[in-house]
């Protein structure tokens, strides 16, 4: 073999044997002298629930994928939460919060409802934790629309259950300080 390959191989595997080496040291040293990372205990957290429903009124944009929130109001009865959608063709479906959750393949003619409704105070009825309901500003049709259903918010949390859970603990320091140890992200 030619001496250049020769030497162009060894350079080659002094440089891999220096990167696995350093790779090494950087982990071990996020964490403890074990190598593991050091996690805080779990934490408590207070979690609101809503006891209320919401009746979410929604105007068809495009056929079946787009719409525009035009009022919400809140309702006694949390599992008579319902969508009323105004569609394109002049009709009005009334839709079950409760069944949608339920059979996510159900009402495929409004595919695109779903995801209005988990950025508005139908939320709610889909999370369990009133701190994931945030209306989005750009699902409503006007300022108005929003602001109500904004201050809304408001009227849920004032009318809802708490509850302590524990929470994961968190990285202290080192490599994902800060972060989550949870595997969907974090």
């Amino acid at each position: 073999m030619n001496k250049k390959i020769i030497s162009g191989l060894a350079l080659t595997k002094k440089m891999t044997l220096a990167a696995a080496i350093a790779a090494a040291i950087t982990l071990q040293s996020c964490g403890e002298k074990d190598g593991s990372p050091r996690i805080k205990d779990a934490q408590e957290e207070t979690v609101y629930e809503s006891t209320q429903g919401v009746i979410t009124e929604v105007e068809e944009i495009e056929p079946g994928n787009d719409y525009k929130i035009i009022d919400e109001r809140l309702i006694d009865e949390k599992d008579k939460s319902i969508a009323i959608v105004h569609t394109l063709e002049g009709t009005v479906d009334t839709l079950s919060l409760r069944k949608m959750k339920e059979d996510k393949s159900s009402y495929s003619r409004h595919s695109g409802l779903r995801g209005i409704l988990y950025y508005s105070l139908a939320a709610s009825y889909f999370n369990r934790s009133l701190r994931n309901v945030t209306p989005n500003q750009s699902n409503y049709k006007n300022a108005t629309a929003y602001n109500k259903s904004s201050s809304l918010k408001n009227d849920l949390k004032s009318t809802a259950t708490s509850r302590r859970v524990s929470v994961p603990g968190r990285s202290s320091r080192g490599y994902g300080s800060g972060k989550s140890f949870r595997s969907f992200g974090g």
